[in-house]
């Protein structure tokens, strides 16, 4: 009679046991399929096209897995990424914390709107990126928006028609996660959120990197928008996040090519026509032998390179370390143009 007893009793606990593991795989199955309608209604109501064959869910019972077939995004502006399957796993107890893998080729494709046709230069409208490696989590908020994201990519390869072969060891990006802020002109709260990313070894075609050379060691940012971009297109959502105070803080920015070693601090934001606008102090190691390099090359005389390693002398600093001179000068870009110091270098577009 125990043995009877104590058989039922297994029996029950192991009932119980099933049903709560089923009943927990179907709550995040649910959750997270919903969590993802969300994020893609957000996406198409800000003016994009999403599509994708899926989600297919999995992973039954123990944990919880989902993937897309040919998954293809297109911008309000015209350019269009389709990627190979992608799949993600979540944790039963956290569906809304998704793991991304999706190596592969990545398509890109510019329509005429997105890239217009210049008078006597014929721009690439497609880029094919291979990418060894590609991993990527994914932080959703109950209500579809992304709470945080990040993508690191590795042993990358772009190529296309028009386009010539550029390599890239690794990138990564990072984005979120978002909080509440200061409060902007109107008295409304302005939300940050944090972009950082950073690109690790270019290989740029023969020749084309001019007096900086072939490789680009090192390009990285850390900064937080200020200000969440409302929803809708970006002719609308634009200046609406510009109207309400909203700008682009960089903590850093560094450049490591060659000879240069460049970084900066500062403040982005867009003036009335939409241009980029702001501010950013630079400290840039190197000078001394980019001005070596043009003198090799025969692209400046003795006497201006005598000119210019005296200005450098007068306006750089010996770094406290290696003691190479570190030249500190400010970078702005206002009313459409971009200048070093009071000198302006280049004509700034607008972003619409």
């Amino acid at each position: 009679m125990r043995r009877y007893r104590l058989a039922i009793s297994v029996t029950l606990v192991l009932l119980v046991a099933s049903a709560a593991v089923v009943g927990t795989w179907l709550w995040a199955r649910h959750a997270l399929g919903e969590g993802i309608a969300r994020w893609r209604d957000e996406q198409i109501e800000r003016g994009y096209t999403v599509d994708y064959q899926g989600p297919e869910f999995g992973g039954f019972p123990f944990a919880l897995s989902v993937s897309f077939r040919t998954p293809r995004v297109t911008t309000p502006q015209g350019l269009t990424w389709q990627g190979p399957p992608v799949l993600g796993t979540a944790k039963l107890w956290d569906p809304f914390t998704i793991d991304l893998h999706f190596p592969g080729l990545h398509r890109l494709n510019a329509s005429e709107e997105a890239i217009p046709a210049a008078a006597d230069v014929e721009l690439p409208r497609q880029a094919d990126i291979a990418a060894e490696a590609a991993a990527g989590r994914v932080v959703l908020r109950r209500d579809g928006k992304v709470e945080s994201a990040s993508i690191d990519l590795a042993s990358l390869v772009a190529s296309g028609p028009k386009i010539e072969t550029v390599t890239l060891q690794r990138l990564t990006a990072r984005l979120g996660p978002l909080r509440p802020g200061d409060s902007g002109p109107s008295g409304d709260t302005l939300e940050q959120l944090d972009l950082v990313g950073e690109v690790l070894g270019v290989g740029l075609p023969a020749e084309r990197g001019g007096l900086l050379g072939d490789r680009v060691d090192r390009l990285s940012f850390d900064s937080t928008l200020v200000g969440g971009i409302p929803p809708g297109k970006p002719e609308t959502a634009l200046p609406a996040w510009r109207e309400r105070g909203g700008r682009w803080q960089f903590r850093r920015l560094a450049v490591l090519w060659g000879p240069l070693d460049l970084t900066a601090d500062g403040v982005l934001t867009l003036d009335e026509a939409m241009r980029p606008a702001g501010e950013f102090e630079t400290k840039m190691k190197g000078a001394g032998k980019i001005i070596d390099r043009l003198i090799a090359t025969g692209e400046i005389k003795p006497e201006a390179a005598f000119a210019a390693r005296l200005a450098l002398a007068a306006m750089g600093r010996p770094d406290s370390v290696t003691g190479e001179s570190v030249l500190a000068a400010p970078i702005s870009l206002r009313q459409g143009m971009l200048y070093l110091g009071p000198i302006p270098l280049v004509p700034i577009a607008p972003v619409l």
